[in-house]
């Protein structure tokens, strides 16, 4: 270092032409030097190593690289992204809470379309919701529980799956449970239940005052034990949304299925809709509440 240093002072006083290119030539040498011990220090970041006997980490060169390959590969952050209009599942949230058995989820075998779809279980893609749950029907008819009934939509315990989640033009399916508790010690849970339940009903019924061009077909009887109807529902960018809408409320759970699909006004689905019944449809997810709860 003193002589590097010295020939770095004598280079720099003009002392004479060779004199100069001997101090530059030190120091160049000193810059490779110092380079090349960074160099090691790095863990052989500049290059593998030969004897095998020591894990490379990453060389700062190729890092930078790979970062800017990524930042290019970005879209900007101020571009509009096309949207599917696909429902994707949440790959974190809330814990499902013990209320919600794993059992209490429909059997994906009686979700309408499973024989093209093989839906998977709803359990495995269920997720505990904090508060109260967006039941699919209020996202697409843009309606909430009325006044007297806002206080039950938390319940006791909420969850949802989403079952399936192709593109928008692929059918989708989700089920939401919304439990209030046990209705064995009170009957005041049960019409807790009920009063939500009716809620929803009342707000698929009236899809077509919140959202102009709508249109609903109820296909469940008038004084059934559960709730079916078909809803198309006009999109701001063009599409019409139609849902196939079930609701059921067994002792103490308000439990919904929706499966939908997007295409243009007037498209027939890339799927054309099939299904059991709808008095299946419910039983089948009355069923698997009952049987899990144990409170029917």
């Amino acid at each position: 270092m003193r002589t590097s240093g010295t020939s770095g002072t004598s280079g720099t006083s003009g002392a004479g032409g060779t004199r100069r290119g001997h101090g530059t030539t030190v120091i160049t040498r000193t810059a490779v030097t110092a380079a090349a011990l960074l160099c090691l220090g790095v863990l052989n970041a500049c290059g593998p190593d030969d004897s095998g006997g020591q894990n490379a980490a990453p060389g700062t060169a190729a890092t930078a690289a790979g970062t800017t390959a990524a930042t290019a590969a970005a879209p900007a952050s101020g571009a509009a992204q096309p949207s599917t209009g696909a429902a994707k599942p949440s790959s974190a949230g809330p814990a499902v809470s013990k209320d919600i058995p794993a059992g209490a989820w429909i059997n994906p075998r009686a979700v309408p379309l499973d024989a093209v779809y093989k839906w998977p279980a709803p359990a495995g893609t269920a997720k505990g919701v904090s508060g109260t749950p967006a039941f699919k029907l209020q996202e697409l008819c843009h309606s909430k529980l009325s006044q007297d009934n806002e206080s039950l939509g938390a319940g006791r315990a909420a969850a949802q799956s989403v079952i399936g989640a192709g593109g928008a033009d692929q059918w989708q399916a989700q089920q939401t449970l919304l439990y209030e508790g046990d209705p064995r010690p009170s009957s005041g849970v049960a019409q807790s239940a009920y009063a939500v339940f009716g809620d929803l009903r009342d707000e698929v019924k009236a899809c077509a005052k919140t959202v102009p061009g709508a249109t609903v077909k109820v296909t469940s009887p008038e004084d059934g034990k559960y709730f079916a109807a078909t809803v198309t529902v006009p999109q701001a960018g063009g599409t019409t949304v139609t849902l196939h809408e079930y609701l059921t409320a067994p002792d103490g759970t308000v439990n919904e299925l929706s499966l939908w699909t997007a295409g243009k006004p007037g498209a027939q689905p890339k799927v054309p809709w099939a299904g059991p019944a709808d008095a299946d449809v419910a039983k089948a997810m009355d069923s698997a509440l009952c049987t899990a709860l144990k409170d029917c």
